[in-house]
């Protein structure tokens, strides 16, 4: 089978995106839709990648003949496991052929073009990953609530948790504190019933809040950002083990929290290169990751 085309996904907790680009590395399409972990119902997130791949694909004008011609290249959240890439790989597609790696994966080979080196995801969810040697190293990310320390998810977890704990007169208050009682008009039933249905996204909306809070010197807001630090600097120092050089922070709260980052971890931050929807690209022309 010729592959004409390839088709990059970057899907995570919160969003998918997709690009669709030639042989010669010319963007024909680009689209962005809903939610892509499969921990979070394999049904909706599935819809949601093949939604955002057929974008992309009208934007390229590719007929369903030309389908077969595309190699797809998966990155995705919640796909630590064997059984969880099993489940992605068995799901229906009209695509010629199909390569998965995690979106940490990806988002390394694209932060460093398939070079070595090692990335902190901090988004949604958290982890670190190095490649060195040929080798991915993983640490972390396991999902939330049981992994995922440095993240949005777990931030917004804590903060929801001592603000509720706040209104019962267990924790003291702080503006911030008080900022999420607010929103849920000051009752605890409140409180309850949005956890009953709440998504690691719901919980990782709240972080901008704490970023914001801690700009203000808000004393909750800066403890649980300098518990996001401690985790960032946990990563490191295991990236560095791997043999790592240089270390990449990414994500959507990679720029939020730097304000907060010591010098001595600075000092090992690189600027990446490109993003997890670049890596996906990248994986499907080197054909490399998990198959069918």
């Amino acid at each position: 089978m010729s592959i004409h085309f390839l088709l990059g996904v970057d899907g995570g907790g919160t969003s998918c995106r997709a690009r669709l680009e030639d042989r010669h590395g010319r963007i024909l399409g680009e689209s962005r839709g809903g939610t892509a972990n499969p921990r979070t119902g394999i049904r909706q997130a599935w819809d949601n990648i093949m939604q955002t791949c057929l974008e992309a694909c009208r934007q390229g004008q590719l007929s369903s003949d030309d389908m077969q011609h595309v190699r797809l290249g998966l990155g995705l959240a919640g796909t630590n496991q064997s059984y969880e890439r099993q489940l992605i790989l068995s799901q229906p597609h009209p695509f010629g052929e199909t390569f998965l790696l995690t979106d940490a994966h990806t988002a390394c080979l694209g932060a460093f073009n398939g070079g070595e080196g090692g990335i902190v995801i901090l988004g949604t969810g958290s982890c670190a990953v190095s490649f060195i040697a040929q080798r991915f190293h993983l640490f972390g990310g396991w999902g939330f609530p049981v992994s995922d320390q440095a993240s949005g998810a777990w931030l917004g977890l804590h903060l929801v948790s001592h603000a509720l704990a706040a209104l019962d007169h267990m924790q003291p208050s702080s503006p911030l504190a008080e900022q999420v009682a607010e929103h849920f008009g000051q009752q605890r039933e409140n409180f309850v019933t949005w956890q009953n249905q709440a998504l690691p996204r719901d919980y990782a909306s709240f972080a901008p809040w704490i970023y914001a809070a801690a700009r203000q010197h808000d004393p909750l807001a800066l403890e649980l950002i300098q518990h996001q630090v401690e985790w960032i600097e946990r990563f490191v120092r295991q990236l560095l083990h791997t043999g790592c050089q240089q270390v990449a922070l990414m994500g959507g709260l990679a720029e939020a929290v730097q304000p907060w980052l010591p010098p001595s971890l600075l000092t090992y931050l690189a600027i990446p290169q490109a993003d997890a929807l670049a890596g996906a690209i990248l994986m499907a022309r080197q054909q490399l990751g998990y198959r069918p």
